[in-house]
Parts: C-alpha cells; sequence; structure tokens
C-alpha cells in the first residue's frame, strides 16, 4: 500500500482515505488481518444488516442484525434448498421497507464512505431495478445511492456533494455481467469519496470518478430493500435475497473477494430456476391508440419472452405481427393496414425461448376508429382508484352499452409507483373492456407521474398531454399536475392546437365539429372541502390554477370538458367567461365515480351547478353528426342524467 497523501490504496480494491485511517486505524487493522487468516470475526460492524431469513422474520418485520428492522410488504417465500439460504421475493407486492422514519434512518447511513454487500438472486430483469437504496433518482433531483440491475446488468449508482456543485447528479456505474435466473451473486458497490467501483462475484466490473465528496442524500426518501423505489417510482425485484449489509467504510478488494469466496459454491451452483419454464400473462392483452387503420396490442409476460398478434376481420387470423419489447416482458404490437371503422379479431400467443406457443390469450375483439361522418360512441371514467370490485363492474356495465373507445380523466391507480395496484386492480378489473375498446388516459395526482404510467401506455409523446381524433371530434389530454397557466408548455402547446383546428375549419379542410378536453383536477366544483370548507365558509368553486385555462376554451369554442379527482358527479351549465350563459359555453363534467372513495357537494349550490350526485358512475357519450347525446348511470346500472347538445350546421339553427 502506498498513502498520497488522500487516500490509502489496496491491492485489486479501491482507495481508503488517510482521514478514515487515522480516525479508524486500529479497525481497518483488524479488517485486513482477517482477509488473510481464518479467524472468526470477518471485518468491522457494519451499519446495517439483514439475514433474509425464517429466523429473522417477526410478525410482519425482518429484524435486523444491525441497523432499522424493515417491514416486510407482501409474503416472501423461504428458500429451503440449496447452498445460500434465503427469501424469495415475487417482484409484485414483496420488499422490505425501514421502520425508522427517514431522519433517524439517515443519520444511521454512512456520509461519506460507503460499502453495500449482498448476495442476491435476479430472476427478472427491468428497466430500474433496486437491490437496496435511499435515494430519489426524480429528473434533476438525483440523491442519495442505489445498489440495483437494469436489463442487461447489475448497476452501483451515487450523487456526491461535490458533483454538479451539488445540485443533486446520480452517477450510474454499470458492470458487464448479465444476471442469470436461478443464480446466486454477490454484489458490491463501493465508494470512497472520490471513486465509485462495481463488483460482481469478486472482480471489479465497473468504475467512475464523476462523484466527489460526501454523500448528498434527499431531504425525504426511504431505505429500500428488494425494490427500485422512491417517490414516483416502485420496480420490485424477483428473485432471491440472503445476506445485504452497509458499512461507513470502503472496502479494499480483498476484503470483497473474501466476501465472495465465503459462497462461491452458491455462486457456481445450477440455477435454481429451470430456463425452459413457461411464460404467462402478468397484464392480460388491451388496446391503445386506434386510428382509422391501426390500433396497437399490448401485455405484459412474467419472464421474457416472445410475443405475436394473429388477427384478422373474421376469427381465422389471417394476418400475424411479432410484437416489440424492450425489455422482453413489456410487449406492444402494432396492427396497421386495417380497414376504417370496421370489426376485427386478434389473439396473442407467447412464445417459450425454445418452446413455441406457450400461452394464448383468449380471443379479443375491436374496431378501427370511425370516419368523420360516422356516429360513434365512448365512455368516461374516472378515479378508478384503489377500487377493483367497483370500477370491474362499472367497465362491464360500460361494456354493455359497446363503446367504441373509454376515456380516463386521471387517478388509475392509488399509488402510481406500486406496480401491483396497476397489475392487480387496475388492469385485472377493467379487462373485460380493456381487451375490446382502446382507452385514452390522463394522470392524476395519485399516479405522482411515476413511470408505470408511462411503461403502460403506447401514446403521442410526450404522452403527459397528448391530442387523438376519432369521427369528427378531437380530442385534448392535458396533466393537470403539471403547470397550466398562460406561460406554461401545455397551455401554449393547446393554444397553438386550438389555433391549428381554427384555420383549418375557415378553410374547410377540418372535418372536426366537436372538441373535447380532459384533465385531472376540476376548474369547476361544489365538492364541500377540497376548494374551501363550505360547511364553514367560502369556497373558490374550483381549482384556481386550472382556471386560466378556460380562457382558451372560451376563445375557441370547447364543447365539453371532463374531470376527476372530486369522487362525485357534476355537470355544469354552460359556462363563458366565468358566468352561464344559455348557449354557446363550454359544460364542464366531474365523472370521478370510477371507485375511489365517495365525496359530495356542500350545501351551497353555485349557479354554475346544473345537476350534482354523489354515488359510483360512469358517462356514455354518442355523437351522430352535429348531434350529441350524453347519458350518466350509477353502480347497478340507474340512468340518472341525460343531456342533449345540438350544434349549429353550416345552413341550420342550433338547439341545446
Amino acid at each position: 500500500m502506498t498513502v498520497d497523501g488522500r487516500a490509502m490504496q489496496g491491492a485489486g480494491g479501491p482507495a481508503i482515505t488517510a482521514a478514515r485511517l487515522r480516525s479508524g486505524g486500529a479497525l481497518l487493522v483488524a479488517w485486513l488481518c482477517a482477509v488473510s487468516t481464518a479467524a472468526g470475526h470477518d471485518g468491522p460492524d457494519p451499519r446495517c444488516q439483514w439475514l433474509f431469513r425464517g429466523g429473522s422474520l417477526h410478525d410482519g418485520v425482518l429484524v435486523s442484525e444491525a441497523g432499522p428492522d424493515l417491514k416486510v410488504a407482501g409474503e416472501p417465500r423461504l428458500l429451503s434448498e440449496g447452498p445460500l439460504r434465503g427469501l424469495l421475493l415475487d417482484g409484485n407486492e414483496t420488499s422490505f421497507v425501514a421502520t425508522a422514519p427517514w431522519a433517524d434512518v439517515r443519520r444511521g447511513l454512512p456520509s461519506r464512505h460507503l460499502t453495500v454487500s449482498a448476495w442476491v438472486g435476479v430472476d427478472e430483469l427491468l428497466p430500474y431495478g433496486g437491490i437496496i437504496g435511499a435515494f430519489q433518482d426524480n429528473g434533476d433531483a438525483e440523491r442519495g445511492w442505489v445498489l440495483g440491475y437494469d436489463q442487461t446488468t447489475f448497476t452501483f449508482a451515487l450523487a456526491a456533494q461535490g458533483a454538479d456543485d451539488g445540485n443533486g447528479r446520480m452517477t450510474y456505474v454499470r458492470g458487464v455481467t448479465t444476471p442469470e435466473p436461478g443464480r446466486w451473486y454477490h454484489v458490491c458497490g463501493v465508494y470512497d469519496g472520490a471513486t465509485m467501483q462495481l463488483w460482481v462475484n469478486g472482480v471489479v466490473e465497473g468504475e467512475s470518478r464523476d462523484q466527489q465528496g460526501d454523500i448528498l442524500y434527499p431531504d425525504d426518501a426511504r431505505l429500500v430493500v428488494g425494490g427500485y423505489v422512491d417517490a414516483d417510482e416502485s420496480f420490485l425485484l424477483t428473485g432471491r435475497l440472503a445476506q445485504v449489509a452497509v458499512y461507513d467504510l470502503a472496502a479494499t478488494g480483498q476484503w470483497i473477494e473474501h466476501e465472495f469466496a465465503h459462497y462461491r459454491a452458491a455462486a457456481l451452483a445450477p440455477p435454481a430456476v429451470t430456463p425452459a419454464a413457461a411464460a404467462s400473462f402478468v397484464v392480460r392483452p388491451y388496446l391503445q391508440f386506434a386510428t382509422t387503420t391501426s390500433i396497437r396490442v399490448m401485455c405484459e409476460t412474467d419472464r421474457p419472452a416472445s410475443v405475436r398478434v394473429r388477427f384478422g376481420e373474421t376469427a381465422r387470423f389471417d394476418r400475424e405481427v411479432t410484437a416489440a419489447t424492450d425489455d422482453r416482458l413489456l410487449h406492444t404490437a402494432v396492427l396497421d393496414g386495417l380497414a376504417a371503422e370496421t370489426g376485427h379479431y386478434y389473439q396473442v400467443i407467447i412464445d417459450g425461448d425454445s418452446t413455441p406457443d406457450v400461452a394464448r390469450s383468449d380471443p379479443g375483439s375491436f374496431q378501427t376508429a370511425a370516419l368523420p361522418e360516422t356516429p360513434f360512441a365512448f365512455t368516461v371514467i374516472a378515479d378508478t382508484q384503489g377500487n377493483p370490485a367497483v370500477n370491474g363492474a362499472l367497465a362491464k356495465l360500460a361494456w354493455g352499452l359497446r363503446p367504441n373507445f373509454l376515456v380516463v380523466p386521471g387517478d388509475l391507480v392509488e399509488d402510481g409507483p406500486v406496480k401491483r395496484q396497476w397489475v392487480e386492480e387496475f388492469f385485472a378489473s377493467m379487462a373485460p373492456l380493456f381487451a375490446r375498446v382502446p382507452f385514452y388516459p390522463v394522470l392524476g395526482n395519485h399516479e405522482r407521474d411515476a413511470d408505470h404510467y408511462y411503461r403502460y401506455m403506447d401514446l403521442p409523446a410526450p404522452e403527459y398531454r397528448y391530442a387523438f381524433d376519432y369521427g369528427n371530434a378531437r380530442f385534448f389530454m392535458l396533466d393537470s399536475n403539471k403547470k397550466l397557466d398562460p406561460d406554461s408548455e401545455q397551455y401554449r402547446w393547446l393554444d397553438e392546437q386550438l389555433t391549428t383546428l381554427r384555420r383549418a375549419r375557415a378553410a374547410g379542410t377540418a372535418h372536426t365539429v366537436w372538441t373535447f378536453v380532459a384533465y385531472h383536477h376540476p376548474s369547476y366544483s361544489s365538492d364541500e372541502d377540497d376548494y374551501g370548507n363550505l360547511w364553514k365558509g367560502r369556497s373558490t368553486w374550483g381549482d384556481t390554477r386550472i382556471r386560466p385555462l378556460t380562457k382558451l376554451f372560451d376563445e375557441y369554442g370547447v364543447d365539453i370538458v371532463w374531470n376527476g379527482h372530486i369522487h362525485s358527479y357534476e355537470r355544469t351549465w354552460p359556462v363563458r367567461g366565468g358566468t352561464v350563459v344559455e348557449d354557446g359555453g363550454t359544460i364542464y363534467m366531474i365523472t370521478g365515480g370510477g371507485g375511489g372513495g365517495l365525496e359530495q357537494a356542500g350545501p351551497i349550490r353555485p349557479p354554475f351547478q346544473n345537476n350534482v350526485r354523489r354515488g359510483h358512475h360512469f358517462v356514455f357519450v354518442s355523437v351522430n353528426g352535429h348531434e350529441l347525446e350524453l347519458k350518466s348511470y350509477g353502480l347497478e346500472g340507474q340512468l340518472f342524467d341525460t343531456l342533449t347538445v345540438r350544434k349549429p350546421r353550416p345552413d341550420g339553427p342550433s338547439a341545446r
């Protein structure tokens, strides 16, 4: 070893700072001596350590050997075979989260020198995978650290105070080993205040000097084992965990090699998972973004697989296309060259790596989009969050009316980063509808802008806002969690879109008769407490952040705006300039009765209110040329509100 005034370098390993050597020399000497002997104690005491075995589990808590205990989500299974014992994680809801508050956890984590060591098996690769992490990775606010994996290899990420002037920018060090299902790996991330290293099975596979100084931690986070989890993302590990430890020292190469040697036999043992096991559906086939000549069929499989879709105008399926995939888990097939406004049938087939046709979906059906002169119908259901029994019942009722598509104004799930809610609640309950009609969503506040939304949807970029045409209508879909004031990107985009549409109408080149908008937070609402407690005082009668957007609706003659957020039903009179008018204004509708806990209107009736109702519900809209019929149904199928709107033809009067 040599000392250069900054660090001490161990053979084959990362640097250990001289300051750390001076403060804990005896401990380091004991550590290094243990590497070359068969003594019982293998190194320094960890800040955090967990052994994933049955004896550590007590009443939903994994008791730590050091550091905070971990609350167990889901039901991990005990592995009783093989040279290395551990717990099996299902990748759906099983993870381990520190029980202590973040402030207490943060005080116990390393501040400058870090070694995080894990014995892990990864059976499903993800775009973002986590073994253990304490971080936030949100755009330009990247802080903390995480040991994990991606679609091809293991990773180690960290943000430090000295990098990028301490503004927060995580560096991801990637290895070269691709995890093989069923195998155990020893994975170790090391940071000495100047150098990051990633070790896999006793070999250094990646290194970076991009980060410098103390570790930059987020103000709020969670220590999570078994997942890549922060404020807006939750990707859980499908695989196995045996041991995880965190040290406030930068480990030498000798120590890492020694740790790997403990269970080298486990890493070299035959895979525990049979590669020939057949793939199956995690999310059954569903439809996205229909045009007059195409539609998209999507599904998710429980392990890497190839997917193809057979389709045709009859169930004989005279055409076939192979689905595209980024990670061999989520699959998208574009069915194009189709006849307009025509019924089609399809079936999705999963092919294994060595065995074709290992699973099939039930045959499904769809219609391509209607031409401008053809009548069509659609359903509106918002706030399906956390209540699959209710939204499943509404989906069946809606399908009974045979809509062409579905609009979902936000809050699809209760907690967007939790994959289980997308898989087991939203997609599972809505499957009878989604297998037959495409759905067009917007983000609600409960999605928390989670990556799952963008992963499961195949919509025009940037997906948080987009437009689509159907028949003689144009829909504009916005994200009301983001800014919508006149200086915002979305406001300017909508202004440009509506300006282009008006010019096309003036030139006689537009077939659009109806203009609709959907976003989550309502511009007008008489809810009892969300915008001011109406039992005690005044209300803003809706979200004032969104209210400036209504000027565009007035200027360009938007017909109907659909919102959610309030878990009840409300329809306004036509409104223009903030005032109720008899004709020509915009109708605002809250359709938040898709499943969330019910709310109700306050005791004071605002002048804009036409109809209000407490109860789960959906809305069915039929369009025929210049006439629109709207019908609203309750959970038992009862009709409780109707509306007919007739727009003026160039040579005729209007009536509402």
